[in-house]
């Protein structure tokens, strides 16, 4: 069977190559390719200079990366001063959500892809999370990829069900959250500070927005608890891309 087409928006930055310093490149880590590929998808990158309707109409499922902040002007907050955002990248996968939700498309939003999402759908973010035991503030990378804290799973959600239980520990690598969800989403897992740790989509869309970088848990025992996740998402690419022959999708 012809593995489903997985798209994963990029991150636009500038860096040293051999061309000379400072060169724009659309870039994700390959930690995002690998589990959606173990799980049985095929991969490929959406740099925000792509068009959407073309996109969408190709892809069996979206993936929604993280990255920086979503400009506040989407949500009627102001800017942090000395923060940098990408408008283009912005207003690409906010369309790119809600074309996806309108043609059913599977998605999944990871770290900023929640907030994107939420953003797209008329929710609110918290510009900067009040630090916490389980928020600080950012630190070094090491002490950041490092960094576990608890959240509760709500029962009977589509996470409980997925990975079996209702406490995970999970990583922190974000200073954003979701303040007011949007319509048509409602939140599935806290962390003991009461921020929103995932949503999920009224309806049967299949969507799955966590605030947590599972891609980035790469430790095996905890890589291994990540799979169902990834393996739920690309399993309803996969049955969609069956129900929806490649004429109806354009040629790939």
């Amino acid at each position: 069977m012809t593995r489903p087409l997985i798209g994963i928006t990029t991150w636009r930055r500038f860096i040293d190559t051999d061309l000379g310093a400072g060169r724009p490149a659309h870039t994700l880590g390959a930690e995002y390719a690998a589990p959606v590929e173990a799980a049985g998808g095929a991969v490929v990158l959406l740099p925000p200079t792509a068009g959407v309707d073309d996109v969408l109409d190709r892809l069996d499922g979206l993936l929604l990366s993280g990255g920086e902040d979503v400009h506040p002007s989407r949500y009627g907050a102001e800017p942090q001063e000395g923060k940098s955002y990408d408008p283009s990248r912005d207003g690409f996968e906010i369309a790119l959500a809600r074309g996806a939700r309108r043609r059913g498309i599977p998605v999944l939003a990871v770290c900023r892809g929640l907030q994107v999402s939420n953003v797209a759908f008329g929710g609110t973010l918290l510009v900067d999370i009040p630090h916490t035991e389980d928020h600080q503030p950012v630190r070094g990378a090491d002490q950041q990829l490092a960094a576990r804290h608890p959240i509760r799973l709500a029962d009977g959600s589509r996470l409980a069900d997925l990975y079996g239980t209702r406490h995970r520990i999970v990583n922190t690598i974000h200073h954003q959250s979701i303040a007011v969800p949007a319509p048509d989403l409602h939140p599935v897992a806290w962390a003991s500070d009461g921020i929103v740790e995932a949503v999920e989509a009224d309806g049967d869309w299949p969507f799955w927005a966590v605030q947590w970088h599972p891609e980035k848990m790469i430790d095996p025992d905890e890589a291994a608890e990540e799979m169902p996740l990834f393996a739920a998402f690309v399993s309803a690419a996969r049955e969609r891309a069956a129900e929806q022959p490649a004429a109806e999708k354009g040629t790939r």
